[in-house]
């Protein structure tokens, strides 16, 4: 399972709206306001809590902020959606690097040699590797901000979480990262919009607008599909909980090529001695089920 970020356009509208963010009062303004969701702040409340004197300076940034990310009505200020999102990657972490932890054990053993599974996470991404063998299981981009109040030992379930949530987000078409459109799609060779070569058939999801890209092995595409969910659960393994690593998959899906035109992938979920297979098509919707 892999991302990518690509870079984005950034039109002169776009860079005019940030650079109102480039001063530490107009911050502060969105952080207070964040900070009282349920109420509207009058001038005077507003100005008492960022701390700023001089009533003419605040009433210049606050001008600067007005209209584009704070809503001014009869009842104060409020943020508007735009300060949201502003104040959202601040908290995120999305402009700080973060602190490395681990390495972490993860409690699934290699699924290739039975060693041990360990994950670490620096440079604001977490990968999870056997210190055994080569065997690398996953490399994904993930906001320092989403471990604060965290031990370092829940790495794992945390970044196997937060993981799930972004992809789960992919499948239903909206971007984590603009919120544009994404579209899913099933690759089976290298792709000038993938990181790495693909190895069989492959789950794709790319954003429209800034062109953000998800990797992961196709059987992880359909890990909240009704069939495979319900057939784990009978089997008396809630895929709701942090699995992504291996523990859920007691035998690892086989996913294999059934045809290249029309593209069509195989994907068979086994455990004990009862096999559910699908059958997905070039936008990864889900064809023919079977349970035997």
């Amino acid at each position: 399972m892999a991302t990518r970020k690509t870079s984005e356009i950034i039109d002169s509208e776009t860079e005019a709206a940030f650079s109102l963010l480039a001063d530490e009062t107009r911050l502060s303004i969105l952080r207070v306001l964040a900070d009282s969701p349920h109420e509207r702040l009058t001038f005077s409340q507003l100005r008492e809590r960022v701390g700023v004197a001089d009533s003419g300076r605040f009433n210049y940034h606050l001008g600067k902020l007005t209209d584009l990310f704070v809503k001014k009505s009869e009842g104060g200020y409020e943020l508007r959606l735009a300060g949201w999102m502003v104040v959202g990657a601040i908290l995120a972490g999305s402009y700080t690097r973060g602190e490395s932890i681990g390495p972490v054990p993860v409690s699934a053993p290699c699924a290739i040699c039975g060693g041990s599974v360990e994950a670490t996470y620096a440079d604001e991404t977490v990968a999870i590797a056997c210190a055994d063998c080569d065997a690398h299981y996953t490399s994904a981009s993930i906001p320092p901000g989403v471990f604060e109040g965290h031990d370092d030992a829940e790495l794992p379930d945390v970044a196997d979480m937060y993981t799930r949530s972004v992809f789960s987000q992919a499948r239903l078409g909206f971007c984590s990262r603009c919120h544009g459109r994404i579209e899913p799609r099933l690759v089976t060779e290298t792709n000038e919009l993938l990181m790495h070569d693909c190895e069989g058939p492959t789950a794709a999801y790319t954003c429209e607008r800034c062109h953000d890209e998800h990797v992961s092995s196709v059987h992880l595409a359909f890990i909240d599909h009704p069939a495979v969910v319900s057939f784990y659960y009978d089997h008396d393994v809630d895929l709701t909980q942090p699995h992504l690593w291996g523990s859920a998959w007691r035998t690892k899906p086989v996913v294999e090529l059934e045809s290249e035109d029309p593209l069509r992938a195989r994907v068979e979920f086994t455990v004990g001695e009862e096999t559910l297979t699908l059958v997905a098509d070039e936008d990864l919707e889900v064809l023919d089920i079977e349970r035997q």
